[in-house]
Order: structure tokens, then C-alpha cells, then sequence
């Protein structure tokens, strides 16, 4: 039940606008659990169970989540981002305590401050564009797709997508999917490596990005 609730957080945190899912595990402790149990997932069945278990809580989050969010946001957009701004700063320390690198701090923060100027607006992008965005932003800790997602004008979108993956047309959700899958592959492996070999520095371009992240909610 911890795992399924543990699960369930980090899909409230992902579709949350500024706020990171990854960063979430990183702060429950299941990030790199997460990442090893993926990138091993047919050596033990206990990784299956592991991801099963924790996957049925974030789904039930991001399914359920998104239909209540989108009445929410829709409603209550400024007084949502000053309950997500309060709770986000909280993670700050944890991430501090990982890392060691002011510089990989300030590439991290740099760029994530890169993608805040990018123009905002009903960007024309592709569905299968969104699903690798979607696998970036879940895998890298610190870097909000929903926060990217408001920045392009898709937020809505993707809020409606998620809540009725039981209706959705299929030429939106299968270039989505695939654009998930494809980007998470290659993320999952670049991810493990980095964590196994370069953590201070990984965890401190991980803070760089969370720090950025702030300024998507205003």
C-alpha cells in the first residue's frame, strides 16, 4: 500500500504545472530504484512487481488527477500556482545534499532559464513531439513537462489526453505513445549511467533545472 500511495503522489506531482514527478521520487527515495528496475526489468521479478505496483498508483493519479485538475486550473489558475511555488521549494535541500557542483548547478539553471524565454502560445507541434517531451520531463528530474506543456500552449491538451485515454482518437494517442516509449529508452539508459558514474554532479544539474523550473508558475 506504501508503494501504490507512494506511486499515486508522483502522478499527482507530475501533472502538476511546475512541478516535477521525478523530483517527487527523488524525495520519497524511489528515483534510482525506478531507474534500475526499468533499465533491468526482465533479469528479476521483483522489478516487475516493484514497477507494477508503483505504476497502478501513478496511473490512477494521472488519470483521475487530470479531470479534476483541468475544472481547477481552469478555476483557480493563480491561487494553484501559489500552492505549487510553497510545496516546490520545499525539495530544495534534498537536492542540495546530492550534489556538489556550483557549475553543473548554473548549466542546469541556465538552460532550464533557456526554456522559460522560449515564446509561448498554441505552438504547432506534433503528438508524437509531445510524447518525447512527456518521457524527457518524467525521466530528467527537475524539468516540469506540465511546465512546458502551459509554455506551449498544450496544457489543456494534454490534460484532456490523459483523462480520456479510453476514448481518445488514436492518430493523437499512438504518434503520443510512441514518442514516449522511444524517448524513454534512450533516457532510462543515459539516466543510469550518469547516476552510477557522475551522481554530484548529475544531481546538481538536477537542481539548476528544479530552481528554473519556479519560474514557469508566474
Amino acid at each position: 500500500m506504501k508503494l501504490f500511495l507512494t506511486g499515486f503522489l508522483i502522478g499527482i506531482g507530475k501533472i502538476l504545472p511546475g512541478i516535477s514527478g521525478s523530483v517527487l521520487a527523488i524525495r520519497l527515495g524511489v528515483y534510482e530504484r525506478v531507474i534500475e528496475s526499468i533499465t533491468s526489468f526482465w533479469k528479476d521479478k521483483k522489478h516487475i512487481i516493484y514497477l507494477s505496483i508503483l505504476g497502478s498508483g501513478f496511473l490512477l493519479a494521472v488519470i483521475l488527477g487530470s479531470k479534476v485538475l483541468l475544472h481547477l486550473f481552469l478555476e483557480y489558475a493563480f491561487l494553484l500556482k501559489i500552492l505549487f511555488f510553497l510545496f516546490l521549494i520545499t525539495g530544495i535541500p534534498d537536492l542540495i545534499k546530492k550534489g556538489n557542483s556550483w557549475l553543473w548547478m548554473l548549466i542546469g539553471l541556465g538552460l532550464g532559464l533557456h526554456l522559460f524565454l522560449l515564446p509561448t502560445g498554441n505552438i504547432p507541434v506534433s503528438y508524437f513531439t509531445m510524447g518525447v517531451l512527456e518521457s524527457i520531463s518524467t525521466i530528467i528530474p527537475g524539468l516540469s513537462g506540465t511546465a512546458i506543456y502551459l509554455s506551449l500552449g498544450w496544457y489543456e491538451e494534454v490534460l484532456h489526453l490523459f483523462s480520456q485515454l479510453y476514448s481518445v482518437s488514436l492518430c493523437k494517442l499512438i504518434p503520443f505513445l510512441l514518442g514516449v516509449i522511444l524517448g524513454a529508452i534512450l533516457l532510462l539508459r543515459i539516466m543510469k549511467y550518469l547516476l552510477e558514474y557522475h551522481a554530484r554532479k548529475t544531481y546538481s544539474f538536477i537542481l539548476g533545472l528544479f530552481l528554473s523550473s519556479l519560474f514557469f508558475l508566474f
